[in-house]
């Protein structure tokens, strides 16, 4: 909801220094159908819902939302492909969302010069060269720093240090904080003893973890 208020405030100020359509149009590309559409599919509803919400209450300044939106299935030649015709539509913004496909498409972001909201908060969209990205939360590098931290923090026995694993899914989403992780714990005295993967829609993880 963070990352869908930012857009329409962003439209708003767009509508308040009188951009000349009469509708607004904004894209999104959403995850419904594929390896993370448990996620993406409330997300995907989510933004619709509150655009017809804006458009039923006046609008933005009295110009409408028009929200056009595509299933990429979570591939990312699919989002690429969605993102290009989205801006030859005169798109003005864009909702997105998984880390790989936003990472593939963010020098085209910066030279097209439209803002994007993703789903995802990988470190690497907030650097100076891909200043039209936005993310809405901590980065997964931060999380995964904060949580290294907090076990170092708490950990009691002081005559070693503390014992970690990283399991994570072989994705752009999964990889974005591994590095950073490994790095920090190094950093600060805490041991990464294994790395393992899972797949995307695993619903088991007891091999990995008894490894």
């Amino acid at each position: 909801m963070k990352r869908i208020l930012a857009v329409v405030t962003m439209l708003l100020m767009l509508a308040s220094f009188g951009y000349a359509q009469q509708t607004i149009k904004i894209g999104g590309i959403f995850d419904i159908t594929g390896g993370t559409g448990d996620v993406g599919a409330p997300y995907a509803e989510g933004a619709r819902d509150y655009i017809a919400y804006v458009n039923k209450h006046g609008g933005i300044n009295g110009k409408k939302i028009e929200l056009i939106d595509v299933d990429y299935q979570y591939k990312i030649p699919q989002a690429v492909s969605a993102y290009k015709e989205m801006v030859s539509k005169g798109v003005i913004a864009i909702l997105g969302w998984g880390t790989g496909d936003t990472e593939a498409m963010a020098p085209m972001i910066a030279n097209d010069k439209i803002p994007y909201i993703s789903a995802s908060y990988s470190e690497h969209l907030v650097f100076d060269k891909t200043p039209y990205n936005f993310i809405g939360a901590t980065t997964y590098s931060d999380q995964a720093r904060l949580a290294i931290k907090w076990i170092k923090d708490n950990w009691k026995d002081k005559s070693r240090n503390p014992k970690i694993a990283l399991i994570y899914n072989d994705t752009g989403f999964g990889r974005s904080p591994i590095q950073d992780a490994e790095e920090f714990a190094k950093k600060i005295g805490v041991d990464v003893v294994d790395k393992q993967i899972v797949g995307l829609k695993d619903l088991d993880a007891t091999t990995q973890l008894l490894n």
